[in-house]
């Protein structure tokens, strides 16, 4: 029965090979190298096994699989330095069952089943429990949520997403500049981000490529909530700028 099921196993991927041809595709701007296949008879179309790099090493940020196009079966990502950082499967290119997604030191953060649509498991990392400004309509006030905005792909691919493709400025290298640049913006009661702004500026050209960064991250957040429900509120990122010696 196993002599059968690895021919089986054989012939499926030497189908799959025989439709497929492989491309591997570099973004300077992200530092990233993306390795997929595509259907033969029509080349947009990725099929089977995808894996992203870093451009200069041979370290996974990402791997997964498409099928049709869209990506199926188990998903991973991946710290620079290889850890998991989450991990769950997608079905017709949406994002389905429980998904778990890890700090940079490889502790839980989220687990979220996204099939029914609720929050399994917490830990915020610790810049996120301190007070928050909560916004209503023109009225503010700074205070303790019940629980704080909740990035459904975790602190860890956060802090991958962030310093993906985030390049020093020239600027600021030639004026020494670094430090601790603060981006903030407003999460609404329905979880959609907008409003970006400088809270703590650097200059030098810190200031747009923090935003710049901040945008690109893609991916689903879950609101703040106080006394019981969804409420917008200021949200703040900090992003570090450090010479090498």
């Amino acid at each position: 029965m196993k002599t059968i099921l690895l021919c089986m196993g054989l012939l499926t991927a030497i189908g799959v090979s025989a439709q497929t041809t492989r491309k591997i595709v570099d973004n300077k701007e992200l530092n990233t190298r993306e390795k997929y296949y595509v259907l033969k008879t029509d080349k947009q179309i990725k099929q089977g096994l995808y894996q992203q790099s870093n451009l200069f090493s041979t370290r996974l940020t990402c791997e997964g699989y498409y099928k049709n196009n869209l990506k199926d079966s188990l998903w991973t990502f991946y710290a620079f330095d290889g850890k998991v950082v989450e991990t769950g499967l997608y079905k017709d290119g949406k994002k389905t069952g429980n998904w778990k997604c890890y700090n940079p030191d490889g502790t839980m953060n989220v687990e979220y089943d996204f099939t029914n649509g609720k929050l399994l498991n917490f830990h915020p990392p610790k810049r996120d429990t301190g007070k928050y400004l909560v916004i209503n309509g023109k009225d503010t006030i700074q205070t303790y949520l019940d629980r704080p905005p909740v990035y459904l792909d975790g602190d860890g691919r956060l802090s991958v997403a962030m310093v993906t493709g985030m390049r020093y400025p020239r600027e600021a290298r030639e004026y020494g500049t670094q430090g601790t640049l603060i981006v903030a913006f407003t999460i609404n009661q329905q979880g959609v981000i907008s409003g970006y702004r400088i809270k703590k500026s650097l200059g030098h050209g810190c200031d747009e490529e923090g935003i710049k960064a901040i945008k690109r991250v893609d991916g689903d957040w879950l609101p703040g909530m106080l006394n019981g429900k969804p409420v917008a509120v200021e949200y703040e990122m900090p992003l570090s700028f450090a010479l090498s010696n």
